[in-house]
């Protein structure tokens, strides 16, 4: 085991190089960044769309499936072949739509959190423009073990933010 004065580190800064570090919470940013706002109940909007979509077709498909079997006693051979046709095919649908709605959701998902990544990287790039900090982290809990909140930059990222988006608006 090392004790804490054995340790040492060829990365560590010397005194006339010191990396300066800052971090946003993840969690502030996006309970208070209108933006992320907006693209989450976008995003949730269309979620409850797409559940109601698949829901309405399934309902769909299960009074007709009732229907067909209520009539089957009284089929036919040939139309009890093409009930179970029809049956089999809404059912595809059914789950070809749903795999679609499926893919359509994570795909705006996934530009709806590279478009916010963009953003945050772009500001940050103007923010650090003087060069002030060597590294902006992201915080997210359960993922440091540490952290100083004086290097917690936040707020003003959240600030910056929400006023570029307001300007970009006008």
């Amino acid at each position: 085991m090392v004790s804490k004065n054995e340790v040492t580190s060829s990365v560590m800064p010397d005194s006339n190089n010191k990396s300066k570090v800052a971090y946003i919470d993840l969690d502030s940013l996006q309970n208070n960044y209108s933006y992320y706002k907006k693209i989450k109940a976008d995003f949730e909007l269309k979620q409850s769309q797409a559940n109601d979509e698949i829901t309405a077709m399934q309902k769909k498909y299960q009074t007709r499936a009732m229907q067909l079997q209520q009539k089957a006693a009284t089929m036919n051979q040939k139309e009890q072949e093409a009930a179970m046709q029809e049956i089999n095919k809404m059912q595809q649908d059914l789950q070809s739509r749903k795999q679609s709605i499926d893919n359509e959701l994570y795909n705006y998902n996934s530009k709806m959190k590279e478009d916010i990544l963009t953003r945050i990287q772009n500001y940050l790039k103007d923010y650090n423009k003087d060069g002030r900090y060597s590294y902006i982290f992201s915080y997210e809990p359960g993922f440091m073990f540490y952290k100083d909140s004086t290097l917690n930059i936040t707020p003003d990222v959240i600030t910056g933010l929400n006023k570029l988006d307001s300007e970009n608006k006008k």
